[in-house]
């Protein structure tokens, strides 16, 4: 009589490991793959830290940029600078001397 009650029990005690063991895997696989889940929470936060990144670049370059605007602004020298060396402007009676890189 004991070992059917023992052969219940555990037959109870399998069913309920089972049904919790496939609740929990369902909760596991919903937390892990969900569009909200937590594998795409990674990879979100990867590309926060790269946008974020390219972002502090960009406001650097754009600082940089308004410096240079600044000083085309306020400096003639600064304007002649940069068409002598871009545009290869010169004054009335100057010459060019071309050098080819080796």
């Amino acid at each position: 009589m004991k070992i059917s009650k023992l052969e219940k029990f555990f037959k109870k005690i399998k069913k309920k490991n089972a049904i919790i063991l496939l609740i929990l895997s369902i909760a596991l696989v919903y937390i892990l793959f969900d569009s909200r889940g937590l594998i795409q929470r990674i990879r979100l936060m990867s590309e926060k830290a790269s946008l974020e990144s390219k972002i502090e670049e960009l406001q650097k370059e754009n600082a940089s940029m308004q410096a240079e605007i600044q000083k085309l602004q306020t400096s003639d020298k600064e304007i002649e600078r940069i068409a002598r060396e871009k545009y290869f402007m010169h004054r009335n009676g100057e010459k060019i001397i071309k050098i080819k890189p080796k």
